[in-house]
C-alpha cells in the first residue's frame, strides 16, 4: 500500500482502515507513506515530522502483530509546488533519490513482488515499474483540482497511474465524472467508511479535559485545511455562548484563524485510539466545510467523521454538500451560518435518536468496505 499519509498519524483516513481490513482478511501489508525530505525541516508541524524521521531512521516498523510492516521513505527531494521541485521527472523519479534505496528497503522486507499494489497519492507513480504485481489498485478520495497545491506534474501522474491500474475505486458518488475524466480501464464506487465497533463502545472514560469544559459540547475531530470553514465556525461560536466548541485536530496554522472565544477549546491532535472518549463525552458533532470557497473539493468529500460521529451516538450538524445530500443521512445540513447555529442549539436540546444513528453508521463498517473492493479487485 502506497499512500499519502504515513502510518502512525492521528489523523486516520480510509487507507489506514482499509490496510487493517486487509489484516483482518488475512494479508501481510507494506504500508508506505509519501517521503520526507531535508527540504521539510523549512516548513511546519515539527510533531509530524518528527514522528515520520523516526520511521524512516528506524528503518520502518511492524505493527497487527507483525502482519503490517510500515514505512517512511527519505529522499534527498521530493515533489512540491516550488521551482525546481515541481518538474515531471522529480514527480516521476524521487524513488531514485532515496537512501537508503527505496526499492531495495521494501524488497528487504518481503514485498518485491506481490498479490496487490494499492495505491491512493500520485507520487507513488515510480511503483509501476519498481515491484511486481498481480494487480493494482488506485484510490481516488478527493479532486486533487480542488487543492491548490496540486502541479501539472501531479496531475500527470494522477492520470498515469489511473491509465495503468487494473481498477479505480473512488470515495464519492460525486468523483464520478472526474474519475471518468482520467481516463481509467475500470472504475468502481467504494464509499468511506466507520471502524464501528471503535466508536461504539460503550465504557470509554470522559477526557479530562471535559472536567473543565461546560456542556453542551459540540465536537469537532480532524484535519482541518482548505476545506474547512473558519469564517462560518467563528460566526457559530460567538452566536451560542452557553455551547462549548471542542476542535481536536489541526495544527498552529489553522488555529491562528479561529476568533479567541471563552466558548471555543482547541485541543489539538488526539490518537485515534482515544477519539471515541471525545465524541461519546459530546451532545453533537459538527462539519463545517468551505462549501462556497472551495466547492470543486468539498462537494467531493464523502466525510469519514459523519459514520464516526454517529457510530459514537451524536447527531450531527454539517454544511450542505451535494454528497452529504445524496448520503440522506440523519444530519441536519444548513447553508448559512444562521441555519448552522440553529442547528446546533436544536441538536443539543433534543433526545438524540442513537438507535437510528447506530443503523446508518453500522452498516458502512470497513470490514464490508474490505470484502467488497477484495472482491472487485480480483474479479473480470
Amino acid at each position: 500500500m502506497a499512500c499519502a499519509n504515513y502510518w502512525t498519524t492521528p489523523f486516520q483516513v480510509g487507507s489506514h482502515h482499509l490496510a487493517r481490513g486487509f489484516v483482518d482478511a488475512g494479508w501481510t501489508v507494506g504500508f508506505i507513506s509519501d517521503p520526507i525530505s531535508p527540504l521539510h525541516l523549512l516548513g511546519g508541524a515539527r510533531k509530524e515530522l518528527a514522528s515520520r524521521f523516526r520511521l524512516y531512521r528506524a528503518g520502518g516498523m511492524w505493527d497487527l502483530e507483525k502482519n503490517l510492516w510500515t514505512y517512511v521513505p527519505g529522499a534527498l527531494a521530493t515533489p512540491r509546488k516550488q521551482p525546481l521541485l515541481r518538474s515531471h521527472a522529480l514527480e516521476r523519479g524521487w524513488a531514485s533519490l532515496t537512501w537508503p534505496s527505496l526499492g531495495d528497503t521494501v524488497r528487504s522486507h518481503g514485498f518485491g513482488e506481490v498479490e496487490l499494489l494499492y495505491c491512493d497519492s500520485p507520487k507513488h507513480l515510480s511503483w509501476l515499474s519498481q515491484i511486481t504485481r498481480a494487480r493494482t489498485i488506485f484510490r481516488v478520495a478527493d479532486n486533487t483540482a480542488g487543492f491548490g497545491r496540486t502541479t501539472p506534474a501531479a496531475r500527470a501522474a494522477e492520470r498515469e497511474l489511473a491509465g495503468a491500474a487494473d481498477l479505480v475505486v473512488y470515495s464519492a458518488e460525486t468523483l464520478k465524472e472526474y474519475v471518468e475524466s482520467l481516463k481509467p480501464r475500470r472504475m468502481a464506487h467504494l464509499p468511506n467508511g466507520v471502524n464501528f465497533s471503535h466508536f461504539a463502545r460503550p465504557d470509554v472514560p470522559v477526557p479530562s479535559e471535559y472536567a473543565s469544559i461546560r456542556r453542551p459540547i459540540a465536537v469537532y475531530a480532524g484535519y482541518m485545511d482548505a476545506w474547512f470553514d473558519y469564517a462560518l465556525l467563528n460566526r457559530v461560536v460567538a452566536s451560542l455562548p452557553d455551547v462549548s466548541f471542542v476542535l481536536i485536530g489541526g495544527s498552529n496554522h489553522a488555529h491562528a484563524r479561529f476568533a479567541p472565544a471563552p466558548n471555543l477549546y482547541l485541543l489539538g491532535p488526539r490518537p485515534f485510539s482515544r477519539l471515541p472518549e471525545y465524541l461519546r463525552a459530546a451532545d453533537v458533532g459538527i462539519i463545517p466545510f468551505d462549501v462556497q470557497g472551495h466547492p470543486t473539493l468539498v462537494h467531493s468529500i464523502h466525510p469519514l467523521k459523519l459514520y464516526e460521529y454517529l457510530a459514537a451516538g451524536l447527531p450531527v450538524v454539517a454544511t450542505r454538500w451535494r454528497e452529504l445530500e445524496r448520503l440522506q443521512s440523519p444530519a441536519k445540513l444548513c447553508v448559512s451560518a444562521a441555519e448552522f447555529s440553529g442547528a446546533v442549539a436544536a441538536s443539543v436540546s433534543e433526545s438524540p435518536r442513537r438507535a437510528e444513528y447506530s443503523r446508518f453508521a453500522q452498516q458502512a463498517d470497513w470490514k464490508h468496505r474490505v470484502l467488497r473492493l477484495l472482491d472487485l479487485a480480483f474479479s473480470e
